[in-house]
């Protein structure tokens, strides 16, 4: 169940997303959010795949380590445990996780610039605490970004993380007339393909590149995007 996001903020998710799209303008997809980290870049694999394999553990008791020559590789399913990196689709998952990092960092440094400003939700009183910039300074700063939770100040508890709403670089606000313009551009293209929610977002930004979309204005475009027969809506909420 998605976290309720008060007006005027947008969740960090999103705001990776517009600062992403911000660095990297023909390569963000949104995507990026599920790619797998600990991968290899093909540089490094190159450097590690033909290697001597270890033979022992080193530790005292458990004899000398040795290296075992290896004349030719043997091919294996799964030439590293992450997968192989020789794989295409490999090193696409490589790059988006490497673009997600690039983007949580540089958040991190709008937040601590000052140049963005963060809140933290509690989700039991609804209380919104403003986020002092000390807090990107912290060494866990990043672990708290990849989260998207901090602690609630005076609180045991965690709260949910909140940047202020923001345009993207270069953005102008969406008029009524284009606003219009996107909705039927939505509607044609979910009239021929089944699209998700933060997809159809994808799609909308890509065909009006040069606007800024607030989310109250994209909860009126979608209010007015009809589901196509024979796909069901799914409820908000579970009852």
């Amino acid at each position: 169940m998605n976290e309720f996001t008060p007006r005027g903020y947008i969740s960090i998710r999103e705001a990776l997303n517009r600062v992403g799209r911000g660095l990297f303008p023909s390569d963000w997809t949104g995507e990026e959010h599920k790619a797998p980290g600990g991968l290899l870049s093909e540089d490094d694999w190159l450097k590690l795949k033909d290697l001597p394999r270890l033979r022992g553990s080193g530790a005292p008791g458990s004899g000398a380590t040795l290296r075992e020559p290896v004349a030719k590789p043997v091919a294996a399913a799964t030439p590293h445990p992450t997968g192989d990196p020789s794989d295409p689709a490999y090193q696409e998952e490589y790059r988006a996780h490497k673009r997600l990092v690039d983007a949580r960092h540089q958040l991190r440094a709008l937040l601590e610039a000052g140049v963005r400003e963060a809140a933290i939700l509690d989700p039991w009183t609804g209380g919104l605490h403003r986020v002092s910039v000390a807090l990107w300074r912290r060494t866990d700063a990043g672990r708290l970004i990849e989260e998207g939770r901090a602690p609630i100040p005076s609180s045991p508890n965690m709260g949910t993380l909140l940047v202020k709403d923001f345009a993207e670089a270069g953005a102008k606000p969406i008029p009524r007339a284009k606003m219009e313009e996107a909705i039927k551009a939505l509607q044609q293209k979910t009239a021929a393909e089944s699209l998700t929610r933060p997809q159809q977002k994808d799609f909308v930004r890509k065909s009006f590149p040069t606007y800024h979309i607030t989310e109250r204005q994209f909860s009126e475009i979608f209010q007015k995007v009809s589901v196509l027969p024979g796909r069901p809506k799914k409820p908000d909420k579970k009852v």
